[in-house]
C-alpha cells in the first residue's frame, strides 16, 4: 500500500464554508511557492474552490485521527462541528478562509491553475501565507486506517 499524510482542504464562498480531506497533494515549486491538490469534481467543496479561487490546506496532526474520520464520514454541512476552526484574516485573496488551528501546518493558497483529468481536477495553489505548529507529529493514512510515526 501507499501511505500518505492527511491534509484538509477548506474554503469559504459567499458565507458558506466547505472542508474535505485530500491525499493527492504535493509541492510544485519553491519559486513561486506553490502546490497541487487533486479534487474530485463531485466533491461538495469543488465549485466553491473554483469560484472563490482560494483555499487553505492543513496538514493534520496525529492527534486529529478522530476529526479526520468525522470529516470523511459526515455530510458536508456537519464538517465544521468538530475541531478548532478559525477564520484567516489577511489583506490578500485568502482573507476569510477557514482553517484548523490544531493543524501541524497550514498554507493559504490562491488558485492559479486548474487542469481536468478523468473524474478530478488538479488545482495549482500559489502559497501566499502560512501557519505552523512544529511540535505536532503528522497524521498518516495507510491501508485504510490512520497511523502516526510510531505506528497506530
Amino acid at each position: 500500500g501507499f501511505g500518505s499524510g492527511v491534509t484538509l482542504v477548506a474554503t469559504e464562498e459567499r458565507g458558506r464554508r466547505h472542508a474535505m480531506l485530500a491525499s493527492a497533494v504535493c509541492s510544485v515549486s519553491m519559486e513561486p511557492p506553490s502546490l497541487l491538490v487533486c479534487v474530485n469534481r463531485s466533491a461538495s467543496a469543488y465549485g466553491s474552490i473554483v469560484t472563490r479561487k482560494a483555499f487553505s490546506l492543513g496538514i493534520l496532526p496525529a492527534s486529529a485521527a478522530r476529526l479526520a474520520d468525522h470529516i470523511a464520514r459526515v455530510p458536508a454541512s456537519e464538517r465544521f462541528t468538530q475541531g478548532r476552526w478559525e477564520t484567516f484574516i489577511s489583506s490578500s485573496s485568502t482573507n476569510g478562509l477557514p482553517w484548523l488551528s490544531q493543524a501541524q501546518a497550514t498554507v493559504f493558497c490562491r488558485l492559479e491553475g486548474t487542469f481536468d483529468h478523468g473524474t478530478h481536477s488538479i488545482f495549482i495553489g500559489r502559497v501566499v501565507d502560512g501557519a505552523t505548529r512544529p511540535d505536532a507529529e503528522p497524521l498518516l493514512y495507510f491501508r485504510g486506517d490512520y497511523w502516526n510515526i510510531a505506528g497506530r
